[in-house]
């Protein structure tokens, strides 16, 4: 029974294996199942966008601060007290240019302008005096010549009398006496009218100094009433009336509102830009040429906007801080707003809460509008990927490109054609594409019957293998 066990147990496998052959020979060789054949990847459908011309330049921006054109800090010219305040002489009040606006007390100088005003008036007598002495000495000297002619010829004929010895010695001598008095008298009277000149021209420069002297005190006088010198602001007031001011005491200072500045920054690309435009005159050495710009000025949902105009840069060069360029933008116009509503359109009139002029201290943005050189492009916001990817198809193929971008407005993108290859015409990619891979095949999908009368610049068709 162990004997039959034994056997069973070593035989009853090698039974198994030989079933299982006889039955895998039985079954004989199988052809091998048939292959399916994938069909190959065709063009991927593409929804597209055409790449437009623009005409419009692009607007430079930077973050600025309104700034005084000028501040004028007036003080006193003369000394005095102050007799005299108008109630427009106060901080915060808008003068005009002309109004007085303190007086110090002038009664010192009109003083001395009358004492002057007399003094220039004798120098005037005075010199007429001397007129009149000169044209007495002038006579006197024309009677004593002919004195002395008439002397000479009495002497010429006693000479001759004297040698027939019809006259005397003594007549002779007293002849030639009164010739020698008679000539006397002209050197004196010659004499008399040189020192009359010198005394008139003393007095004629002593006439020309009073009348120096009358025009200071004039002055002077004039100086005692305190004129704004322009259209501004008093933004400091220092004195009051009845104070007693001497010669260069600080009396105001007035802000300069005819005109504002806006203090701004621009960074070396943008600066580039301007240096470029083709607007821009030639400019010496880094100043930056007259450009067009705007500010503007947000105030809940408006915004109000002032034209101005990129007048010059600050310094002579960048900000060691921020690598910036320091620059000032002027309005020519601070009152000249235009208010804008929430969607972009101008107000025909201002709202109520409207600022009616730029004020100091306002944070505004600087838009510069240059017209660049080159060739500008744009296309649709949603063409251009958040990793800044550009989808250009040419050719069937997909281009994958990475162009700079100047300037975002009215849901397109801007770029400078030569700078970033793309041509007007072109088209972009605005649809989703899965495993994408530059030099791909794409196909513009058709487009459906109802965008049939719509301008061929974006196909909106989903394709089955774009996600």
């Amino acid at each position: 029974m162990t004997l039959l066990r034994t056997i069973l147990r070593w035989i009853a496998p090698l039974l198994i294996l030989g079933v299982g052959v006889g039955i895998f020979m039985a079954l004989g060789k199988q052809p091998p199942p048939p292959r399916k054949e994938e069909a190959a990847v065709g063009a991927v459908s593409v929804r597209t966008a055409v790449v437009l011309s623009e005409d419009e330049g692009i607007d430079v921006a930077a973050d600025g601060v309104v700034v005084p054109i000028r501040e004028v800090s007036l003080a006193a010219e003369v000394g005095g007290r102050v007799i005299m305040k108008s109630a427009v002489c106060q901080a915060g009040e808008h003068v005009k240019k002309g109004t007085m606006l303190l007086q110090i007390d002038p009664r010192d100088y009109e003083l001395e302008v009358d004492r002057l005003e007399r003094e220039l008036a004798q120098a005037g007598l005075a010199i007429e005096e001397i007129d009149e002495e000169m044209a007495q000495n002038a006579e006197s000297l024309a009677l004593a010549k002919r004195q002395v002619e008439l002397s000479r010829r009495e002497v010429g004929r006693l000479d001759t009398l004297k040698a027939g010895r019809i006259v005397t010695e003594s007549e002779h001598e007293r002849a030639v006496r009164e010739e020698l008095t008679s000539s006397n008298t002209v050197a004196g009277l010659e004499g008399q009218r040189r020192v009359l000149a010198k005394r008139k021209n003393r007095l004629i420069e002593a006439r020309g100094l009073a009348a120096t002297m009358l025009e200071r005190a004039n002055l002077d006088l004039s100086r005692t009433k305190v004129m704004a010198p322009i259209d501004g602001m008093i933004i400091d007031d220092l004195v009051e009336q009845d104070s007693f001011v001497t010669k260069g005491t600080p009396l105001l200072t007035l802000e300069d509102t005819s005109a504002a500045e806006v203090k701004a920054s621009l960074e070396m690309d943008d600066v580039a830009r301007i240096w470029s435009g083709r607007a821009a005159e030639p400019a010496a050495g880094s100043d930056l040429p007259a450009t067009p710009a705007t500010v503007i000025y947000t105030l809940g949902d408006r915004t109000y906007q002032w034209q101005g105009v990129l007048a010059r840069q600050e310094g002579r060069g960048l900000d060691e801080k921020t690598r910036t360029l320091p620059c000032r933008v002027v309005v020519h116009d601070p009152t000249g707003v235009k208010a804008i509503d929430r969607y972009g359109t101008a107000m025909p009139e201002l709202p109520a809460g409207a600022p009616r002029s730029l004020l100091r201290g306002m944070f505004v943005e600087v838009r510069v509008h240059v017209e660049p050189n080159g060739e500008l492009v744009s296309i649709p916001e949603e063409a251009q990927r958040p990793s800044g990817e550009v989808w250009l198809m040419r050719d069937g193929k997909l281009v994958i490109m990475r162009p700079h971008v100047l300037a975002a407005r009215r849901g397109r993108v801007v770029f400078d054609a030569l700078e970033s290859g793309l041509l007007p015409g072109d088209r972009v990619v605005t649809s989703q594409i899965v495993n994408v891979r530059d030099g791909m095949a794409i196909a513009e999908a058709a487009r459906p019957e109802r965008e049939a009368a719509r301008p061929d610049d974006v196909v909106d068709v989903p394709s089955d293998d774009a996600s």
